[in-house]
């Protein structure tokens, strides 16, 4: 696992990340500034290239279509202009003033031996801290097209808390050295589009642990935290309402078969017995239709750290016409009091926990092609996950719906990828 970032620095990086948001825009706007932030792996002896460099031109060149891994990156920054180059940080020789691009084993070097968890949080507190807005006129009525397509569809709920689900993705290609896959848990801010932390899980362990220290560095007053079932845990539901006060979401499954059967006890009865505590929504679309009925009830009598309401959602799906063909059924249990969540509301929540599959995981996979990496030495895999992050929360940010053409249209220009990241 990486070294903790307090053994790497002296001064807390949060520390430090938070005088730049507090700081001018010009600091919060250049993501040099807080690549500055990550401490470096390397000896004094025999460095060339500053780390902001190798890092600046890594976060470049995966914000360009094509260039997913170390020999594109090496071949992106091999294309730059020289006044590029020194914009990013490059040095030139004193001796021919020609400023020299990193070689792909400079960046399999660096990123390998990097500490992922510091990168990240410098990378996700840029993020936060980024102005939104700057948008290209046609890819802003793009985004408005399909706003207005959703918004259409599903009209906005009023009351809704902010939200970040928490969920985890293997990165299929990367293997370590004992055969096991690098496997990632993040953070995903469901409300502003954005990954808030990710952290790696160790092979001897799994996500359960890790979840607390990954969300305790993070602002959650007040928001809403959802999980899949492997965290439904009495420890978790403790952490998120005492130590982080914010409320939980949490499904419940066979791994907690007493709570299941005391949910499934609570909820039991006809629609009737629950029409006054019920949501129901129809929908159709990729041809076929979906009914999604959801019934709660006060967790009284339930022994679970400060459960207020438990929740059942039905899902009936089938063809455009015709009678249903599948039904699935799902528990939860939240700390959500009935005067801060309707059934209507917890319905929207348990949808959106999704979102993180939908709009992070997916689109690593697709439009990064992140399973078909084979990098894996050191931190390579979790740093370069970081970078997708960064790439697609930035592009979300400013206002791009499809990731993909925002990939292409920076990558005709070196220029707009330098402005996107607040370098002049």
């Amino acid at each position: 696992m990486p070294a903790p970032l307090s053994s790497l620095i002296t001064v807390p990086a949060r520390d430090l990340s938070a005088a730049l948001a507090d700081g001018s825009a010009a600091s919060r706007r250049c993501l040099r500034q807080w690549l500055a932030l990550v401490p470096d792996p390397r000896k004094r002896a025999g460095r060339w290239h500053p780390l902001e460099f190798i890092l600046a031109l890594a976060v470049c060149a995966f914000t360009a279509a094509g260039h997913d891994s170390p020999t594109a990156i090496a071949e992106w920054a091999a294309g730059c202009s020289r006044q590029t180059l020194l914009i990013l940080g490059g040095r030139p020789d004193p001796l021919t003033g020609r400023t020299w691009p990193p070689s792909t084993r400079t960046f399999r070097r660096v990123f390998g031996k990097i500490s992922a968890d510091a990168f990240n949080q410098a990378l996700y507190d840029y993020l936060e801290a980024m102005p939104a807005g700057g948008l290209p006129s046609a890819a802003r009525r793009e985004r408005e097209q399909r706003r207005a397509a959703a918004a259409a569809r599903e009209p906005a709920v009023p009351g809704l808390l902010p939200q970040a689900a928490a969920d985890g993705k293997t990165a299929r290609g990367a293997v370590r050295p004992d055969g096991s896959q690098v496997h990632l848990l993040s953070a995903y801010h469901v409300t502003e589009e954005r990954t808030m932390a990710q952290r790696e899980v160790d092979a001897r362990t799994n996500e359960i642990p890790e979840l607390g220290p990954m969300l305790k560095g993070l602002n959650l007053d007040g928001m809403v935290i959802t999980a899949d079932a492997l965290h439904g845990q009495r420890e978790t539901a403790r952490m998120i309402t005492e130590d982080l006060h914010a409320h939980y979401l949490l499904f419940i499954k066979a791994n907690q078969p007493s709570l299941l059967n005391a949910v499934m006890t609570r909820l039991a009865g006809t629609d009737a017995e629950f029409a006054d505590a019920a949501w129901i929504q129809e929908g159709k679309g990729h041809g076929r239709r979906e009914k999604r009925t959801i019934r709660t009830a006060p967790a009284t009598g339930i022994d679970w750290p400060h459960a207020a309401q438990v929740l059942r959602i039905r899902r009936d799906s089938g063809p455009t016409a015709g009678p249903w063909a599948s039904k699935e059924i799902a528990y939860g249990i939240t700390s959500l009091p009935e005067s801060l969540a309707s059934p209507r509301h917890l319905a929207v929540y348990a949808r959106q926990h999704w979102t993180i599959e939908n709009k992070e995981h997916y689109v690593r996979d697709v439009t990064f092609r992140e399973d078909a990496q084979k990098t894996r030495t050191g931190n390579q895999p979790n740093a370069h996950a970081g970078i997708r992050n960064l790439v697609i929360g930035t592009f979300r940010k400013k206002g791009h719906a499809n990731i993909a053409s925002a990939r292409r249209y920076y990558g005709r220009d070196d220029q707009r990828i330098l402005t996107l990241y607040g370098y002049t």
